[in-house]
Protein backbone atom coordinates (compact mmCIF):
# COMPACT_ATOMS: atom_id res chain seq x y z
CA UNK A 1 0.00 0.00 0.00
CA UNK A 2 1.44 3.33 -1.02
CA UNK A 3 1.43 6.51 1.04
CA UNK A 4 -1.02 8.08 -1.41
CA UNK A 5 -3.46 5.21 -0.86
CA UNK A 6 -3.25 5.69 2.91
CA UNK A 7 -4.19 9.35 2.48
CA UNK A 8 -6.91 8.80 -0.12
CA UNK A 9 -10.40 9.97 0.86
CA UNK A 10 -13.64 8.50 -0.39
CA UNK A 11 -17.16 9.76 0.10
CA UNK A 12 -20.36 7.90 -0.67
CA UNK A 13 -23.60 9.68 -1.44
CA UNK A 14 -26.72 7.68 -0.67
CA UNK A 15 -29.49 8.93 -2.92
CA UNK A 16 -32.30 6.84 -1.49
CA UNK A 17 -35.15 8.73 0.15
CA UNK A 18 -36.04 5.63 2.18
CA UNK A 19 -34.59 3.61 5.01
CA UNK A 20 -33.69 0.86 5.01
CA UNK A 21 -32.25 1.04 1.54
CA UNK A 22 -30.53 -1.62 -0.57
CA UNK A 23 -28.54 1.02 -2.42
CA UNK A 24 -27.33 2.55 0.86
CA UNK A 25 -26.37 -0.94 2.06
CA UNK A 26 -24.22 -1.32 -1.06
CA UNK A 27 -22.69 2.13 -0.51
CA UNK A 28 -21.78 1.12 3.05
CA UNK A 29 -20.21 -2.10 1.76
CA UNK A 30 -18.26 -0.08 -0.81
CA UNK A 31 -16.97 2.24 1.91
CA UNK A 32 -15.92 -0.78 3.99
CA UNK A 33 -14.09 -2.24 0.97
CA UNK A 34 -12.38 1.11 0.35
CA UNK A 35 -11.35 1.29 4.02
CA UNK A 36 -9.77 -2.15 3.62
CA UNK A 37 -7.73 -0.61 0.80
CA UNK A 38 -6.55 2.17 3.15
CA UNK A 39 -9.01 4.94 2.32
CA UNK A 40 -10.58 7.32 4.79
CA UNK A 41 -14.32 7.32 4.17
CA UNK A 42 -17.52 9.18 4.94
CA UNK A 43 -21.20 8.98 3.98
CA UNK A 44 -23.61 11.66 2.81
CA UNK A 45 -27.26 10.61 3.08
CA UNK A 46 -29.46 12.91 0.98
CA UNK A 47 -32.52 11.79 2.94
CA UNK A 48 -31.03 13.54 5.98
CA UNK A 49 -30.32 16.82 4.18
CA UNK A 50 -32.82 19.68 4.45
CA UNK A 51 -35.29 19.47 1.56
CA UNK A 52 -35.46 23.26 1.15
CA UNK A 53 -31.70 23.37 0.76
CA UNK A 54 -31.65 20.50 -1.77
CA UNK A 55 -34.06 22.56 -3.84
CA UNK A 56 -31.65 25.54 -3.63
CA UNK A 57 -34.23 27.63 -1.80
CA UNK A 58 -31.87 28.47 1.03
CA UNK A 59 -28.22 27.78 1.85
CA UNK A 60 -27.44 25.52 4.80
CA UNK A 61 -24.37 24.27 6.59
CA UNK A 62 -25.39 20.67 5.81
CA UNK A 63 -25.26 21.25 2.06
CA UNK A 64 -22.01 23.20 2.37
CA UNK A 65 -20.52 20.31 4.36
CA UNK A 66 -21.67 17.76 1.77
CA UNK A 67 -20.21 19.73 -1.15
CA UNK A 68 -16.97 20.24 0.82
CA UNK A 69 -16.74 16.51 1.55
CA UNK A 70 -17.03 15.79 -2.17
CA UNK A 71 -14.38 18.41 -2.94
CA UNK A 72 -11.96 16.81 -0.46
CA UNK A 73 -12.39 13.25 -1.73
CA UNK A 74 -10.51 11.43 -4.49
CA UNK A 75 -13.21 8.73 -4.87
CA UNK A 76 -16.92 9.59 -5.12
CA UNK A 77 -19.47 6.80 -4.76
CA UNK A 78 -23.05 7.59 -5.76
CA UNK A 79 -25.68 5.02 -4.81
CA UNK A 80 -29.34 5.06 -5.76
CA UNK A 81 -32.36 2.90 -6.25
CA UNK A 82 -33.79 3.03 -9.76
CA UNK A 83 -36.60 5.57 -10.05
CA UNK A 84 -38.25 6.04 -13.44
CA UNK A 85 -35.40 4.08 -15.07
CA UNK A 86 -32.78 6.46 -13.65
CA UNK A 87 -31.48 7.74 -10.30
CA UNK A 88 -33.55 9.54 -7.65
CA UNK A 89 -34.42 13.20 -7.91
CA UNK A 90 -32.95 13.78 -4.45
CA UNK A 91 -29.55 12.53 -5.64
CA UNK A 92 -29.75 14.74 -8.72
CA UNK A 93 -30.64 17.75 -6.57
CA UNK A 94 -27.40 17.38 -4.60
CA UNK A 95 -25.31 17.07 -7.77
CA UNK A 96 -27.09 20.15 -9.17
CA UNK A 97 -25.77 22.16 -6.22
CA UNK A 98 -22.13 21.32 -6.95
CA UNK A 99 -20.01 23.90 -8.76
CA UNK A 100 -18.74 23.33 -12.31
CA UNK A 101 -15.85 20.85 -12.46
CA UNK A 102 -16.61 19.67 -8.91
CA UNK A 103 -15.61 16.13 -9.84
CA UNK A 104 -12.54 16.99 -11.93
CA UNK A 105 -9.87 14.35 -11.43
CA UNK A 106 -12.10 12.27 -9.15
CA UNK A 107 -12.87 8.59 -9.61
CA UNK A 108 -16.67 8.25 -9.70
CA UNK A 109 -18.27 4.94 -8.77
CA UNK A 110 -21.95 4.37 -9.62
CA UNK A 111 -24.06 1.97 -7.57
CA UNK A 112 -27.62 1.24 -8.56
CA UNK A 113 -30.28 -1.15 -7.33
CA UNK A 114 -33.37 -2.12 -9.28
CA UNK A 115 -36.38 -4.39 -9.11
CA UNK A 116 -35.55 -5.85 -12.52
CA UNK A 117 -32.29 -6.66 -14.34
CA UNK A 118 -33.49 -4.72 -17.40
CA UNK A 119 -32.40 -1.48 -15.72
CA UNK A 120 -28.70 -2.39 -15.64
CA UNK A 121 -27.90 0.13 -18.38
CA UNK A 122 -29.10 3.01 -16.19
CA UNK A 123 -25.55 3.26 -14.88
CA UNK A 124 -24.29 4.03 -18.39
CA UNK A 125 -27.06 6.33 -19.63
CA UNK A 126 -27.63 8.02 -16.27
CA UNK A 127 -24.55 8.16 -14.12
CA UNK A 128 -21.88 8.56 -16.81
CA UNK A 129 -23.40 11.79 -18.18
CA UNK A 130 -24.04 13.07 -14.64
CA UNK A 131 -20.42 12.49 -13.61
CA UNK A 132 -19.08 13.80 -16.94
CA UNK A 133 -21.11 17.02 -16.57
CA UNK A 134 -18.94 17.79 -13.52
CA UNK A 135 -15.71 16.50 -15.15
CA UNK A 136 -15.61 13.25 -13.14
CA UNK A 137 -13.93 10.04 -14.27
CA UNK A 138 -16.61 7.35 -14.26
CA UNK A 139 -15.71 3.69 -13.84
CA UNK A 140 -17.79 0.53 -14.14
CA UNK A 141 -19.92 0.27 -11.05
CA UNK A 142 -22.25 -2.08 -9.25
CA UNK A 143 -25.78 -2.95 -10.31
CA UNK A 144 -27.89 -5.28 -8.19
CA UNK A 145 -31.47 -6.44 -8.38
CA UNK A 146 -33.89 -7.15 -5.58
CA UNK A 147 -33.50 -10.90 -6.12
CA UNK A 148 -29.78 -10.59 -5.31
CA UNK A 149 -30.67 -9.56 -1.74
CA UNK A 150 -31.74 -11.87 1.08
CA UNK A 151 -33.08 -10.28 4.27
CA UNK A 152 -31.77 -6.89 3.13
CA UNK A 153 -28.23 -8.13 2.44
CA UNK A 154 -26.60 -8.69 -0.97
CA UNK A 155 -25.51 -12.15 -2.04
CA UNK A 156 -21.83 -13.09 -2.31
CA UNK A 157 -21.66 -12.36 -6.05
CA UNK A 158 -22.69 -8.75 -5.44
CA UNK A 159 -20.35 -8.48 -2.44
CA UNK A 160 -17.45 -9.66 -4.61
CA UNK A 161 -18.37 -7.12 -7.30
CA UNK A 162 -18.25 -4.37 -4.66
CA UNK A 163 -14.76 -5.49 -3.56
CA UNK A 164 -13.55 -5.67 -7.18
CA UNK A 165 -14.84 -2.19 -8.02
CA UNK A 166 -13.30 -0.78 -4.81
CA UNK A 167 -9.90 -2.16 -5.85
CA UNK A 168 -10.21 -0.57 -9.30
CA UNK A 169 -11.23 2.78 -7.78
CA UNK A 170 -8.28 2.83 -5.39
CA UNK A 171 -5.84 1.74 -8.08
CA UNK A 172 -7.02 4.46 -10.47
CA UNK A 173 -7.22 7.04 -7.70
CA UNK A 174 -3.61 6.32 -6.76
CA UNK A 175 -2.48 6.43 -10.39
CA UNK A 176 -4.14 9.82 -10.81
CA UNK A 177 -2.18 11.33 -7.95
CA UNK A 178 -4.23 10.13 -4.90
Amino acid sequence: MSASTLEMKAVAISGSPRAPSKSKTLAELMLAALEEQGCTTSMIDVAELPAEALLARKPTLEIDAAVSAVAAARIIVAATPTYRALYTGALKCLFDLMPPAALAGKICVPIQTAAAPQHFLAIDYGFRPLFASLDGVSIAGVHATDEQFVDGQPNEKVRQRVRDVALVAVTLGGAMGG
